[in-house]
Parts: C-alpha cells; structure tokens; sequence
C-alpha cells in the first residue's frame, strides 16, 4: 500500500489540528466516504473535473518547465512498484 503524500498528510493533520475532525482517521474515513457517494455519479463526476481544471486555470504559481515535469515524473515512477509479469521484462 502506498502511503498518503506530503501535502495531503499535512492537510489532513491541519484538518484535525483546527478541530475539523477528531483524528486522521476520521478525515480520511469522511473523505472516502464523500468519494464513495459521488464516485457513480457521472455529473457529479464531470463537475469534480470542470472544477480541477479551474483551480488549474486560476492557480497563481508559475507554470512547470519541462525539466521540473520530468524531474517529478522520474521521482514517481522511481517509488512505484515493480511490475510483475510481461509488463516487467
């Protein structure tokens, strides 16, 4: 199992720290809940994506070269697994 990323760790002990939640556990457990009650829905869907791009759209940070891209690419693709199979030779 992979484990919760920097951001969103931070986020969720922010979320328990300003009283949103009693623990962690409770966030992440609200928070797949949530998932879990829009995930078959496919306007519910569309909107999540259409709101995405505009907090894309609206983000102030400069824009990522292409060399920060592939720098983050290669740090993800080097904590993957490894694939198992066909895939992996």
């Amino acid at each position: 199992m992979k484990s919760l990323g920097h951001e969103t760790l931070k986020a969720v002990e922010d979320l328990v720290e300003i009283g949103g939640f009693a623990s962690a556990d409770e966030a992440v457990l609200a928070a797949i809940e949530a998932w879990h009650q829009t995930a078959d829905d496919p306007a519910q869907q569309l909107e999540t994506i259409r709101l995405r791009v505009r907090r894309s759209i609206d983000d102030s940070r400069p824009s990522l070269s292409i060399e920060e891209v592939d720098a983050a690419l290669d740090e993800m693709m080097a904590e993957a697994r490894p694939v198992s199979g066909r895939a992996a030779r």
